[in-house]
């Protein structure tokens, strides 16, 4: 079902807008004007995706890889540093002071495995959550940082190939894209499992990396 939906979702694309349009105009596009756009938008919650896929075009999928992950490092720690500019206001706040309290001690790098493969979770909003509910920014970085840079492969890598897509090169992208998604499922469920029965006892340096 989901690579059927992936396939017709990629046959849509390329019916209805001319890729090859498209990768001319994104080449006439300044590489420091675009990589701007791909730091900055995310920060206020334009989707994520999209400006990948824009990066693949743009950059291709080698540098668009080194260039999303240079931007994720960058929004990771923008928006640590807003979330704590902001601190002292957010945690009068009733709702955040509950979310904290629900966080197991210990429990951070689990939280942020959790957090970031939580299907359908907003990236902005994954990026805001984790510091507010008192993740270190050792652990936030070293979690979200890989996680965020492998998701991200899919969308750069089918950008960069938008206007040459053949049925092998689809399929490949399918196979990808059901891999990456089926190892987070897991990854998902075992988290979700040991959250549930963790006792919150300890601090991140005990705990199993």
């Amino acid at each position: 079902m989901v690579a059927a939906g992936f396939a017709a979702v990629l046959i849509l694309v390329h019916q209805l807008i001319d890729i090859e349009a498209v990768h001319a105009r994104a080449e006439e596009l300044n590489g420091w004007v675009a990589f701007g756009l791909l730091t900055i938008l995310p920060l206020v919650g334009f989707p994520v995706s999209v400006l990948h896929i824009a990066a693949g075009i743009r950059f291709g999928a080698g540098w668009g890889m080194v260039i999303v992950s240079s931007s994720i490092l960058l929004q990771l720690l923008a928006s640590y540093a807003i979330v704590h500019h902001w601190r002292h206001r957010l945690e009068k706040t009733r709702w955040i002071r509950r979310l904290r309290e629900q966080v197991p001690k210990g429990a951070h790098t689990s939280i942020c495995i959790f957090t970031v493969l939580l299907p359908g979770a907003p990236y902005s909003a994954v990026n805001y959550v984790l510091p507010l509910v008192g993740v270190p920014l050792r652990t936030y970085i070293m979690c979200c940082l890989p996680l965020h840079t492998l998701r991200s492969t899919i969308t750069v890598v089918l950008g960069d190939q938008s206007d040459r897509l053949t049925a092998a090169r689809v399929m490949v992208l399918i196979a990808y894209a059901l891999t990456v998604l089926g190892a987070s499922f897991l990854t998902y469920r075992r988290m979700r499992l040991q959250l549930e029965g963790r006792p919150e006892a300890g601090d991140d340096r005990k705990q199993p990396a």
